[in-house]
């Protein structure tokens, strides 16, 4: 079957009473996510899949652009518009966003559970939270940034509080804002960040998850998230590969955010 033909089909059974353009973005969604295109596959042209449909090529570029934001499709410059996955992006990125080659739009970041362990030894996670009888919760994960790029992400978290968070199922923390899940679930709410940004070189195990080449520079981020009356309640190790899509720092409402640029990176342990 062709890779269009779902997509005309959910288009045309889709109400009228909806525009056309959140028809075809439906149309397009919903076939993703039933399986009906796979990942990977190269979507038509704007033009051919506006004059298939018999709508302006506006109404096509608007559908498709909000379907790149989400996720759903990938654009590689020079080679077209790709499906990307049916999984939904991490919402809201609190600290960081990735910008597309158009220097506005944001690529979608998806996260995925590496690991997930009680850590009892100190460093500078322990420095950052305090001590903690019962140890630091630890959750890595790999980000994935539009198909652009992976970045590594250790997050420490005081076990007497958050200790939950180890035992949770894994689906509930793929996909996942972390920083708004400690709100529903722990009522500790992030109020305030402060960050420092280091160029080091990265370390054999981040490179792994990275897929870059041993011994190669990135950026390592640390991130410590306060809540009520500024206690720490998460403290983030952000590693970042050599790229060439801009990084943007985010302040989201209701958090204040500090940040600073580190002259020396840290010794490497």
């Amino acid at each position: 079957m062709p890779i269009h033909a779902p997509i005309v089909l959910r288009f045309r059974a889709a109400p009228l009473a909806m525009p056309k353009h959140a028809r075809l973005r439906a149309a397009v969604a919903e076939a993703v996510e039933a399986g009906e295109i796979p990942v990977g596959a190269k979507m038509m042209g704007e033009r051919e899949l506006s004059e298939l449909l018999g709508v302006s090529l506006g109404t096509t570029q608007k559908a498709l652009g909000s379907l790149v934001r989400d996720g759903f499709l990938v654009r590689r410059q020079g080679h077209g518009t790709f499906v990307g996955s049916a999984r939904r992006p991490v919402s809201g990125s609190w600290h960081y966003r990735f910008l597309d080659d158009d220097g506005v739009s944001e690529l979608p970041v998806f996260a995925t559970i590496l690991e997930r362990r009680l850590v009892t030894a100190e460093g500078e996670w322990s420095r950052a939270l305090g001590p903690d009888p019962a140890g630091y919760a630890m959750v890595r994960r790999a980000l994935d940034v539009g198909g652009r790029l992976t970045c590594a992400s250790d997050l420490y978290l005081p076990a007497s509080r958050f200790g939950k968070i180890l035992r949770m199922a894994e689906k509930r923390l793929t996909d996942v804002n972390v920083k708004a899940l400690l709100e529903s679930e722990f009522s500790a709410p992030t109020l305030h960040s402060e960050g420092v940004a280091h160029v080091v070189q990265l370390a054999a195990a981040d490179c792994s998850v990275m897929g870059v080449a041993k011994g190669a520079w990135g950026l390592e981020i640390h991130i410590v998230s306060r809540s009520f009356g500024r206690v720490p309640i998460t403290w983030q190790r952000m590693v970042v590969p050599p790229t060439p899509q801009a990084t943007t720092v985010s302040r989201p409402q209701r958090c204040s955010m500090a940040w600073r640029v580190a002259s020396r990176a840290p010794p490497r342990k």
